[in-house]
């Protein structure tokens, strides 16, 4: 059955709820009940059985979404473990020492993302830097932001992570259909040149920590941040719950820096042990090993066994109680209980909008004879709305994928441009979704409130999508990757230039230039 305009409905209210409210849970799940109700004939009484029966639970029950909610929850339990023991905080003081400004450390946090391009890096980086991000008075919203345009972004162009493999299976898909010989990685390599959001939202956050182009909230929250030491609002609500965030005194000596690096190298061993052995490295070699490996279930081992090392080496070496610390393992995997409920909901309405077919119904409003250099704007528009009322790439890639591919071989357009116009796409609805997995996990990592992490980082990505979308104007005329890139910088800089003025300038809450801390 189609719903047409109804299926916009859903996503619509739980992200007008929830940036009123700030109550994520309920906005989502109202959403999800209007949709169901819909579905259901109207019937609201229906509709709440079914949103439970047969939206939530089943939501829960896929396998992909049920090991990323071990991932999520034993996370917190790795990430309190490096807290009470003190590991995170030591290793604070030791890059503050080196690391002493703010702009030092907003680029270290970036730059350290490269290190966990085989998945997401939001909550591992987060937990490790946001002690030194607080002592250098970044405000958790800008952390929250570095996070989140250094996630999905950049394991969206990673060979090596969970997207790489699902990417190029959906190319691949489509060549056997059209009977094209391409390499469906080659394309996918290809592809990176024309991933025009996925780049400059990396980019941007470089521009914007060292040219200090902070607009809008983000600007005020750095503002308050440097000037009042306040790192966020009064009426935050903080994805982690920071009453409960005094240390364990593990020893009445200071905790040593090996409270730290002893973990994360277990942690680093652990997942790519694992990748190696189900990737199976003695018969697939070691890029081949990364394609077949389950990646999930290497960084669930890391998790645990991460932890188990600090706990350890806590008993060895300060002889803190293993009781003790096992309860406060357990305590992180509490903290973070909200965090798999609202991945739920999130999931929960977009499986609802996917059900009333919202992707085709946007795609249908816009369908009909175009010319053929707009086609990549036209993809890279579509798949944005779909991923910010759905809260996911990863459905946009497939939706748009079968589209993008087939439509560039027929108007002779570069497949790898189209494929490069649907990740974008699919990354900005994402990156500026308050109901997007990887938003919500940013906010988490940052210790930050979730609608605040939105609502300072929206900016940011309009202007990038906006720069962005002349980028794929001028590579639709040209066919040329650079070009693309070029207009994309130009027009991203000066749009950053432009409102950074704007903000300084504004007469009725003065703003003084940022410091160094």
């Amino acid at each position: 059955m189609e719903y047409g305009i109804l299926s916009l409905l859903p996503p619509v209210l739980a992200i007008v709820i929830a940036i009123i409210t700030r109550q994520t849970i309920l906005s989502l799940f109202i959403g999800v009940w209007l949709g169901a109700t819909i579905i259901s004939g109207w019937n609201p009484f229906v509709g709440f059985t079914s949103s439970i029966t047969d939206v939530v639970i089943p939501s829960i029950a896929d396998p992909w979404n049920a090991s990323l909610l071990v991932l999520v929850t034993l996370a917190g339990g790795f990430v309190n473990i490096l807290r009470v023991t003190g590991g995170a905080k030591s290793f604070a003081d030791l890059m503050s020492k080196g690391i002493n400004t703010r702009r030092k450390t907003q680029n270290f946090i970036w730059g350290s993302s490269f290190l966990f391009s085989y998945t997401e890096p939001v909550l591992i980086l987060g937990t490790v830097t946001r002690p030194l991000a607080d002592k250098m008075k970044v405000s958790r919203v800008k952390l929250a932001y570095i996070l989140d345009s250094m996630g999905s972004p950049l394991a969206a162009m990673s060979p090596i992570s969970s997207y790489g493999p699902f990417i190029t299976g959906l190319i691949a898909t489509q060549l056997a259909a059209l009977g094209l010989s391409d390499n469906p990685w080659n394309l996918f390599i290809q592809m990176i040149p024309y991933n025009l959001y996925g780049l400059f939202a990396m980019i941007g956050v470089l521009f914007v920590i060292n040219l200090k182009l902070d607009i809008g909230p983000m600007y005020y929250a750095e503002k308050r941040a440097i000037e009042n030491g306040q790192l966020y609002g009064e009426n935050d609500k903080l994805m982690i719950d920071e009453t409960a965030e005094n240390e364990v005194k593990v020893s009445e000596t200071k905790s040593d820096i090996f409270s730290f690096i002893i973990p994360m190298v277990v942690l680093m061993v652990s997942i790519f042990g694992v990748i190696f052995w189900t990737g199976d490295i003695s018969e697939n070699g070691f890029r081949g090993a990364f394609l077949n490996a389950n990646i999930v279930l290497a960084i669930i081992s890391g998790f645990i066994f991460g932890a188990i090392s600090g706990i350890l080496y806590a008993r060895i070496r300060y002889k803190t109680s293993l009781l003790s610390l096992f309860d406060e393992l357990t305590n992180g995997i509490l903290k973070l209980m909200i965090v798999p409920l609202i991945l739920v909901m999130a999931w929960s309405i977009g499986s609802v909008a996917d059900t009333m077919g919202l992707g085709a119904y946007i795609t249908n409003i816009v369908s009909g004879n175009i010319p053929a250099f707009i086609v990549p704007l036209i993809i890279f528009v579509i798949g944005a709305l779909i991923a910010f009322a759905t809260g996911s790439s990863w459905g946009v890639f497939a939706i748009m994928m079968p589209i993008a591919i087939p439509l560039a071989t027929a108007l002779d357009l570069n497949i790898a441009l189209a494929i490069g116009a649907v990740i974008s796409g699919g990354l900005f609805g994402d990156h500026c979704s308050p109901i997007s997995d990887t938003t919500i996990m940013s906010s988490t990592g940052a210790a930050a409130d979730h609608i605040e992490h939105v609502r300072t980082q929206l900016p940011y990505a309009i202007i990038i999508a906006l720069s962005s979308a002349g980028g794929f104007l001028a590579s639709g005329f040209t066919q040329n990757a650079i070009v693309g890139i070029i207009v994309s910088a130009i027009l991203l800089l000066v749009l950053l230039y432009i409102l950074n003025k704007r903000v300084k300038g504004n007469p009725v809450t003065p703003v003084e230039s940022h410091k160094e801390a």
